[in-house]
């Protein structure tokens, strides 16, 4: 992932559901737009254990967004995303963030998993190992029972 905005991955549930947490942030910028790449960055794990973090991701469509307020930065935040119709080629998610002071945003976003994004690829861009190993990602994994 090319932004960090994740602070820690709880627990990736197989084919349902991711849950991390990241702060508020302190932007330049609109955090709106940050709040949809946590959400998709959250649904991407959910992807990504489709192929066993072998393939990358592409965000390929934001079907809905609503930002429902903006935390003080630092504000911890719970992100969830999660799909009914999961495959090994994405799929679409739903997502929420929350905070204690209630909901911040919810999102429908459309994630594609796909191979080879550059000729000389042989490891997934998306899962590199310093990502991988950062957020003990495997460890995260539960398989459905």
């Amino acid at each position: 992932m090319r932004w960090l905005l994740l602070e820690k991955v709880h627990s990736i549930h197989k084919g349902k559901k991711a849950v991390a947490s990241a702060k508020a942030p302190k932007a330049p910028y609109s955090s709106e737009v940050l709040f949809v790449e946590m959400m998709a960055q959250t649904g991407g794990l959910l992807v990504g254990a489709e192929s066993d973090f072998q393939k990358d991701l592409v965000f390929a469509k934001i079907e809905d967004a609503t930002i429902l307020s903006v935390p003080v930065p630092g504000t911890p935040l719970q992100i969830e995303a999660w799909s009914e119709s999961l495959g090994t080629e994405g799929g679409w998610l739903e997502a929420t963030i929350t905070c204690a002071g209630g909901p911040v945003a919810t999102a429908k976003l459309l994630l594609m998993a796909v191979s080879g994004l550059s000729p000389a690829q042989t490891k997934s861009i998306t899962f590199h190992d310093a990502f991988m190993n950062y957020f003990n990602v495997r460890n995260k994994v539960l398989r459905p029972s």
